[in-house]
């Protein structure tokens, strides 16, 4: 039996980035507020979405499916923001040595990697900031061949679009 060690050379990478699974942690507020605009007519900014379009498109068709109407020479505005915070692992080294393992074991070691955001709704009158509810989104991801089933149910992506648009409803409910 022989190797070819270009073919491996290029299995290794497409192995360890494709086998990827998440776990969603549950929605949290921060600021929640009652307050609420009676107007229809807002003008609706999106910040920080510039990576994110499809995830844009899904919080925008949510906010006209509530009777929102977008209008740019309206008084009162909504402005929806999305950040990335930087993870915190409990045992930093111990993550950096797990990424190490997965790589060279070609994926057979799974990795974790964290990941978590803020999604702001502002809402503001005549440049005037009325309230804004910060949620808080996470996940827990684990790469490697060992999570090949579990990417089935769990991929990232289609787990961060959930968890967007669960914070919507939430803001949009209340």
């Amino acid at each position: 039996m022989t190797f070819d060690l270009k073919k491996i050379l290029v299995l290794m990478p497409v192995l360890f980035f494709l086998n990827c699974a998440a776990f969603p942690d549950p929605v949290t507020s921060k600021n929640r507020n009652k307050l609420k605009i009676e107007e229809k007519r807002i003008r609706l900014t999106f910040t920080g979405f510039y990576r994110y379009e499809s995830e844009k498109e899904i919080i925008f068709d949510y906010i006209k499916k509530q009777g929102l109407i977008e209008d740019q020479s309206a008084s009162s505005s909504l402005e929806v923001i999305l950040q990335k915070k930087d993870p915190k692992y409990q045992y930093p080294f111990l993550h950096k040595v797990q990424f190490l393992l997965t790589f060279f074991s070609g994926g057979i070691f799974p990795s974790h990697i964290r990941t978590e955001q803020s999604l702001t709704f502002r809402y503001s009158r005549s440049d005037e900031i009325l309230f804004e509810n910060e949620y808080s989104v996470g996940m827990d991801q684990w790469r490697g061949i060992p999570v090949i089933i579990l990417m089935i149910t769990n991929w990232p992506n289609r787990i961060y679009k959930e968890q967007l648009l669960e914070v919507t409803k939430l803001e949009m409910t209340q």
